[in-house]
């Protein structure tokens, strides 16, 4: 009897545990490293909450994403959190998520607007203030040259993304009142082979005291054709983002300054904020991330994660 007892509290204590079990919908933009080291640290906090994680990727497709999200919705996941791959197309996912009554968390990229991240439909934003980060790659570029007049070539990011239109209005308030004039802007798309054929073209073309980059993919590759012409010493290079290769590219002289913050923290942020907004704790609008400078003094002070 005492042994049908035990076996049968067990099923109860087993059930009861299997019902308290919270699902976090997690929605992906696209398979970059960077979003490794996002999951890594996901996976970790998510231990620590005593939840599951569900990941899906929508290959930076905005009409997979939102049936992705449309996916976790019907599978009355407790908690969505997502990145998204377009921060306009996916207001409507936001919306069906918001008509199921589940909560919704953004992290990485902003949605809407706001420059740092608020949106009526997502509980809290957790990453960075794209127009703040690009003002700091101006605050590196005035700290290398240590001058007031200077000629800026920009390679963007993918155009009409809010990283690209916010790092960029953000470099131009930052440069706003100086004689620091951009003479030429292109897009690299993030690719470090785009924008060392850019460079390789304007080398022939342009005068320039600095190039400034959206990522650090196309500040190595601005780096390397500055490199092969013999100008790497003339010309500085600043990048974005503080990845592996990025950190390496400064010690190595390829490129002279970057941003840092971590996506491994970024990701343990977005996981525990699911985490009290199911035990039922206040979140404010936005979980702040600070992209800080990286430069040859101070960059054996990071470590890459991505």
């Amino acid at each position: 009897m005492k042994k049908l007892l035990l076996g049968a509290l067990c099923l109860v204590l087993g059930a009861t545990a299997f019902a308290a079990e919270k699902v976090i919908g997690v929605s992906l933009p696209g398979p970059v490293g960077y979003f490794i080291a996002v999951r890594d640290g996901m996976d970790t906090q998510a231990k620590k909450e005593g939840v599951k994680l569900e990941y899906t990727d929508a290959n930076w497709d905005p009409i997979k994403q939102l049936s992705q999200i449309e996916d976790l919705v019907a599978k009355k996941v407790d908690v969505i959190a997502v990145a998204a791959a377009d921060s306009e197309a996916i207001k409507g996912a936001i919306a069906i998520a918001n008509e199921a009554k589940i909560p919704v968390i953004a992290f990485t990229n902003a949605i809407g607007s706001d420059e740092d991240g608020k949106y009526d439909g997502v509980v809290t934003y957790v990453g960075q203030n794209e127009v703040k980060t690009g003002a700091l790659t101006g605050k590196i570029a005035k700290n290398l040259l240590k001058k007031d007049d200077a000629k800026i070539v920009l390679i963007e990011g993918v155009p009409g993304t809010p990283p690209q239109r916010n790092r960029k209005k953000g470099l131009t308030e930052e440069l706003a009142g100086t004689k620091m004039e951009i003479v030429y802007n292109q897009t690299s798309r993030w690719e470090k082979e785009r924008a060392m054929k850019i460079v390789e073209d304007l080398i022939q073309k342009n005068q320039m005291d600095i190039i400034i980059t959206q990522d650090d993919n196309s500040a190595m590759g601005a780096g390397m054709a500055l490199q092969e012409a013999g100008l790497k010493d003339k010309i500085y290079v600043v990048g974005l983002g503080g990845s592996k290769e990025g950190l390496a590219a400064i010690k190595d002289g390829l490129i002279d300054g970057t941003t840092y913050m971590s996506a491994v923290e970024e990701g343990a942020k977005t996981i525990e904020a699911a985490g009290k907004l199911l035990r039922g704790e206040k979140l404010e609008p936005v979980t702040p991330m600070i992209q800080v400078e990286v430069n040859k003094e101070n960059v054996d002070n990071f470590k890459g994660e991505w």
